[in-house]
């Protein structure tokens, strides 16, 4: 028995030997390792923290835009409306000119086919009357009036040469 408490004393003493040996050689690298992986972690931490309230205030202003779309809509289609009533109105005011352009060249297009109808009708009144006139001449000349006329004539060339 005494055989086995002095193994079992030497098992101990080596293993203690053991831990103090690794606790000596890996002791810095652990505290280290740890004390990076510490930091990490709460630098992991507040990131999450910050995205987190990012995504809160994110949330809040999509809410409160969510609460005013009613409000943007009535705006926007109150935009509409206004911008159609003015587009409205300038077509009009478009259609109104044009009216009034077309209705003075009417005026001025029918200003000239009475000029030219006047015209015309002068000319066959003038070319009636010509032809009454010559019909009712010959009628009532002789030849003593033809004779006395181509004298008067020849006169009249004589004294202009």
């Amino acid at each position: 028995m005494e055989k086995e408490i002095w193994g079992l004393i030497w098992k101990a003493t080596n293993f203690t030997i053991l831990v103090v040996l690794l606790y000596k050689l890996l002791a810095n690298r652990i505290k280290t390792y740890f004390k990076s992986r510490s930091l990490s972690i709460e630098n992991a931490v507040r990131e999450a923290e910050k995205t987190k309230k990012e995504a809160e205030k994110k949330y809040e202003e999509l809410k409160e835009r969510l609460q005013n779309i009613d409000k943007e809509a009535e705006n926007i289609a109150e935009l509409f409306r206004k911008e159609g009533l003015a587009e409205k109105e300038r077509i009009i005011e478009g259609a109104k000119k044009e009216a009034e352009k077309i209705k003075r060249q009417a005026v001025q297009t029918i200003e000239q086919e009475v000029a030219r109808a006047k015209g015309m009708i002068r000319k066959e009144v003038a070319e009636s009357i010509f032809k009454t006139a010559a019909d009712l001449i010959s009628k009532k000349q002789n030849d003593n009036d033809n004779k006395k006329i181509i004298k008067e004539y020849i006169e009249k060339v004589v004294k202009l040469n």
